[in-house]
């Protein structure tokens, strides 16, 4: 199986995730195509060159992680045995309130596998068969008149996808830290 692992970053991917970056491929038996893209103006255009290579490279699935998360060695395998075409680990925001980065179906907070509206983008593995039959750019942003991001390229992706007919799936079981001024 071939996985594209694709680290989207406008900065210095932090030295923790570049760890358990290189542990996980250690770990993995997968075959990776590595993408590393610094070439767009935000996140968005980062993540859409991804997914255009990790297609043109007949990979099987993108493999998102951000520059600023920590994964676990078996995240990758974990993922990819829920046999889902889009499914992701559930983290926390890196901000002082501290929230799942992921909008539940519901009021409560499940656990283990369950279906989600949308999930952060910053540690998700997407079929690339998805990005054939979703129109481009795959990632973008929805914008207030005065500049400011109304919504994310995470939820946006997401409900085009739900759209389509895909389920978004998350699992809240997996350990995930989301670097800030802390790991969270």
């Amino acid at each position: 199986m071939k996985i594209c692992l694709g680290v989207p970053t406008n900065r210095l991917i932090k030295p923790k995730t570049v760890k358990s970056l290189l542990e996980l491929i250690v770990h993995s038996k997968c075959d990776f195509k590595i993408i590393i893209s610094d070439r767009g103006y935000n996140t968005s255009e980062n993540r859409n060159y991804i997914a255009a290579q990790a297609v043109k490279n007949n990979c099987d699935y993108l493999f998102f992680v951000d520059d600023d998360i920590i994964v676990q060695p078996d995240t990758l395998d974990k993922l990819l045995a829920h046999k889902k075409d889009i499914v992701g680990g559930v983290y926390k925001t890196k901000y002082e309130v501290q929230d799942d980065v992921v909008e539940y179906l519901d009021e409560k907070r499940p656990t283990g596998l369950f279906e989600c509206k949308a999930i952060g983008t910053g540690c998700l593995l997407i079929k690339c068969d998805v990005f054939k039959r979703l129109p481009t750019p795959w990632f973008k942003y929805e914008w207030y008149k005065n500049g400011m991001i109304k919504r994310s390229h995470d939820w946006i992706f997401c409900e085009d996808a739900r759209n389509a007919g895909y389920k978004v799936w998350a699992d809240n079981n997996l350990r995930i830290k989301h670097i800030g001024q802390k790991e969270f």
